[in-house]
């Protein structure tokens, strides 16, 4: 086996690595090196005095802004135990809650130590992507590890997402193993949902607000609107909850008629509305309608730094006139899944736009995204779900 080349890494950088961080960007590199995009390498640091320090084994690409992800503290040479190892921890702490639901994230990246891997698991089905060098150039082992270990029906790739670019990989969508011919059924919360790991957004469902779709039903009365709703999770757990009326809003016609699917299968009635959000909401103000709970499930309005002033912008609109259409003793649950709105600046623009609305608020819950996709601690990255459940007096 040839030797495993070394990076050397800054100071700076070294000092972020033992304090729990896992990435190192390209400034960070130090000196010249004969490693490849997707190599394994060890990561050195060197003190004054002229002595080095190993700090681990890292992912290496140098076509990245993270030009390292960090794999393991140790000098590990990862072989295929490796990493079936660390598939059965990650699948372990799963298992202990997963309880009847049939869909969650098996893998969750680098919280999981697995640089750039993700995988959901959808009943029988598998969905995969790979986010970076490394494990792109590993595709095929975890493909044989997953089949080993659970032989599903299907393992299929998402690997369409825009950060495959930034690692200078080419997207790519298919079936990689077994066949699948359409939608999976599967269960949440006692309710029978609908996942399409081929063409539905991110890996075919929004796993990451599994759990607060399912304790949404704890607040359901009256009428109740759903708004950004995709397939109608939250609205329908609502409905299931309780709820006298649901209505679902959302942009794509096709999402909808999922959603309106999925009632079926559950014996629920829900009405929909293909429409923009943001114009909805104002017409729903204008028009002095009222609801007793709200829901704001957008996308990342802050896809990086630069677009925050803008974001800002619009989760304000969203959140002020869905507070201006809530009946006082009004429940809103709102979510922002932008990583770089951070927490206090979210609960800030919330604040803002109580003032502004004229509302009283208080804050019931101050949630984040589900158990299977942890928080790994020193790595902020790994937190970017906030799901706020707020009553209006």
């Amino acid at each position: 086996m040839a030797a495993i080349p070394e990076i050397e890494i800054t100071q700076r950088a070294a000092r972020r690595i033992r304090a729990g961080h896992v990435w190192v960007y390209r400034s960070d590199i130090k000196k010249k090196h004969r490693a490849n995009a997707g190599d394994v390498v060890h990561v050195v640091v060197r003190h004054r005095s002229g002595g080095t320090n190993r700090l681990g084994t890292a992912f290496f690409n140098p076509q990245s802004l993270i030009t390292l992800r960090f794999i393991s503290r140790e000098l590990a040479e990862p072989d295929a135990g490796f990493w079936r190892a660390r598939i059965q921890r990650a699948a372990d702490l799963r298992s202990r809650w997963a309880g009847k639901d049939t869909a969650l994230r098996l893998v969750f990246s680098e919280a999981d130590e697995f640089p750039g891997l993700i995988v959901d698991r959808y009943d029988d089905v598998m969905v995969m992507q790979t986010l970076c060098a490394g494990t792109e150039r590993l595709k095929d082992l975890f493909v044989e590890l997953l089949k080993d270990l659970y032989a599903p029906r299907a393992i299929v790739e998402r690997n369409d997402s825009g950060s495959r670019k930034m690692e200078g990989l080419e997207p790519s969508t298919g079936v990689l193993s077994g066949k699948l011919d359409g939608p999976v059924e599967i269960v949440e919360g006692g309710l029978r949902m609908l996942s399409d790991p081929l063409f539905g957004q991110k890996t075919g469902y929004y796993l990451d607000q599994r759990e607060n779709r399912v304790r949404s039903e704890h607040y359901a009365r009256g009428r109740c609107l759903d708004v950004f709703s995709y397939q109608g999770g939250f609205g329908l757990h609502l409905k299931k909850g309780g709820a006298e009326e649901v209505t679902l809003v959302d942009q794509s016609q096709r999402a909808l008629e999922v959603a309106e699917a999925a009632a079926r299968l559950n014996r629920l009635q829900v009405r929909t509305q293909a429409a923009n959000a943001f114009d909805f909401l104002k017409g729903q103000q204008t028009q002095k309608e009222r609801y007793d709970v709200v829901v704001l499930d957008p996308p990342a309005f802050a896809k990086n730094r630069g677009a925050v002033p803008q974001a800002v912008r619009g989760y304000k609109e969203i959140n002020l006139r869905a507070m201006r259409i809530l009946n006082p003793g009004g429940i809103l649950i709102t979510s922002s899944c932008s990583y770089h709105m951070l927490p206090d600046h979210f609960e800030e623009v919330l604040s803002d736009a109580a003032r502004d609305a004229g509302r009283t608020v208080q804050v019931l819950e101050r949630r984040s995204q589900s158990r299977d996709h942890p928080e790994r601690l020193g790595f902020p990255e790994s937190r970017y779900l906030k799901c706020y459940i707020l009553r209006l007096l």
